[in-house]
């Protein structure tokens, strides 16, 4: 039986008084630095803000028995998928594919869909300050 990986998890800084270095599983590591928020984007073609949530292997998954045909396919059922209204319902059916493949200008969805698999950091300055805050944050996730 395999054991469960424990990393070291440091103090932090200013603490009132030393104390042993608490261990926590990898697992929840990922878990506490993961970023769970949504973000808006303004659409002003159609007067629209849209919201989304990050992307996890499961909205892939959710997506495979629909098969799509092709990566354009596969991002449209994405941005189906992901995009809500402020209050966190769903914008779109996966009847307005249709729509959406033959009427909207590719242009606008590809910017929605650039946004929906862009990282964690909503701006080139959040991701500054981040690294200010916490400088391992660069390290290849996110």
């Amino acid at each position: 039986m395999s054991e469960t990986p424990f990393l070291p998890v440091a103090e932090p800084e200013g603490a009132s008084a030393p104390s042993p270095a608490v261990t926590m599983r990898a697992i929840d590591v990922i878990r506490q630095r993961t970023v769970t928020a949504r973000r808006m984007l303004r659409v002003p073609e159609w007067e629209l803000d849209l919201y989304f949530g990050p992307l996890t292997a499961n909205d892939f998954l959710g997506i495979q028995d629909r098969e799509p045909k092709t990566i354009i396919e596969r991002n449209l059922m994405l941005l189906v998928m992901k995009a809500q209204t402020e209050d966190g319902r769903p914008l779109f059916a996966f009847g307005d594919m249709h729509v959406l493949k033959n009427e909207v200008a590719f242009p606008i969805l590809t910017r929605l869909i650039e946004f929906m698999f862009e990282s964690a950091f909503p701006s080139v300055e959040a991701a500054t300050k981040e690294l200010a805050v916490d400088p391992t944050s660069a390290s290849g996730s996110a």
